[in-house]
């Protein structure tokens, strides 16, 4: 069995990133920039003021100033300012020729055309030009995932058509005689289907595109046909629930080779999840998941996802912080690795992490709130309230 590194190894050296597209940045908010973006001019390009008031000599010293002008936002100051003069300024414009200084108009009296300081410093109030970047300067790497301040940078900028990395599409098979859908009453020996409802909202949470998802019995040629009613180019990723183990009716690696998959690995010493498939076909990937919900949520975690970020052009998200434990880590030691569901939350002002309850990969309530994982390495055992433990995060912390 492949360890859990060398299988993480193995999807990234298999899946290759999708083309990028140009895409209107109402619609890129959550995509992932594939270019780097540069400052093409100084940020700000011009000298201008910080606040609202009057632009002076800073080594004028006259004790009344003469307002020669006014500058608001927007606008080409009309003329340069000379001994004795000052222009009314507003925030954001430009700074005028002779001045170098703005006063606030709080520190300021007026009358009629002409000011007095009340006060006087040697703050100069102005946003100078290139004080942000400097042309050329490298503003956005290629990969960081567009958000709120990310595109506003690039309005600023007018990139507004950046070339972002396309939301894998992806098609969903969940296998097993025994399910029924979720509205029905299970009959004897029938269980409701868990698992196309995880499917989706664990690709919702990475932004990834369902386009087909369906249920089909224990029958190698029922999935086979089912699969190819789907056009390939409709679909990057495919993803089999059940069918990964060694059993009679266990046909998901069987279907992959009939449809021209190859497979790369068939399973990861890790636990639970153990039987995960994955395979590719040209530039496209397949997992056939191991049946059990618990093992579903942590192999999707520790690896669809990965596949799932290398086709749209993402850095791995597979970062590790040292938490304190709230309460007792209740594992034994295992030959295989284990990845342990946690929640990840403040309390006293601090982040802790509590670990959730799991009798076997198909209970459910192991997954409640369950935002990180806890790595135990092969051979370790649990830990004790209040020990430091290693998390991977999985979603934006509260």
């Amino acid at each position: 069995m492949l360890s859990l590194a060398a299988a993480r190894s193995l999807i990234e050296q298999h899946v290759q990133p999708l083309e990028p597209v140009a895409t209107p940045l109402a619609v890129a908010r959550g995509h992932i920039l594939r270019e780097d973006i540069f400052a093409p001019d100084d940020l700000p390009a011009f000298d201008r003021s910080a606040m609202d008031g009057y632009a002076i000599d800073a080594k004028d010293l006259s004790p009344k100033f003469r307002v020669v002008m006014e500058v608001q936002a927007g606008q080409a100051p009309a003329q340069k300012i000379g001994p004795g003069e000052c222009a009314r300024i507003f925030t954001g414009a430009p700074i005028p020729g002779g001045a170098s200084q703005v006063i606030m108009q709080e520190d300021v009296e007026r009358d009629g055309e002409w000011i007095t300081l009340r006060e006087r410093d040697k703050k100069t109030w102005i946003r100078y030009r290139g004080e942000d970047a400097r042309q050329g300067e490298l503003l956005l790497a290629a990969g960081v995932r567009l958000r709120a301040g990310e595109l506003s940078l690039l309005a600023q900028l007018g990139t507004v058509q950046p070339r972002v990395g396309c939301a894998p599409r992806v098609i969903h098979f969940a296998t097993g005689n025994e399910l029924v859908d979720p509205s029905a009453a299970p009959g004897p020996g029938q269980i409701r289907d868990s698992n196309s409802t995880l499917i989706t909202a664990l690709l919702a949470d990475v932004g990834a595109h369902l386009v087909a998802q369906d249920r089909c019995g224990d029958a190698l040629d029922t999935l086979v046909q089912a699969i190819r009613q789907h056009l390939a180019e409709s679909w990057d990723c495919l993803l089999i629930s059940g069918g990964a183990s060694v059993g009679d009716y266990d046909f998901g690696t069987r279907a992959l080779a009939e449809l021209g998959f190859q497979v790369h690995f068939g399973q990861m010493s890790i636990r639970p999840g153990k039987p995960l498939v994955f395979a590719t076909r040209g530039g496209q990937i397949a997992f056939v998941i191991p049946g059990n919900p618990v093992s579903h949520f942590v192999t999707f975690q520790i690896a669809i996802r990965l596949a799932l970020e290398r086709l749209e052009g993402a850095v791995s998200s597979w970062e590790t912080v040292s938490l304190e434990l709230a309460e007792d880590l209740p594992a034994k030691p295992n030959e295989r690795h284990t990845l342990w569901p946690v929640h990840v939350g403040l309390r006293d002002g601090a982040l802790r992490v509590w670990p959730l309850s799991w009798q076997s990969s198909g209970d459910l309530r192991g997954l409640l709130g369950a935002n990180a994982l806890v790595p135990i390495a092969p051979g370790a055992g649990g830990a004790k309230k209040g020990d430091c433990v290693d998390c991977v995060l999985l979603a934006a912390l509260p």
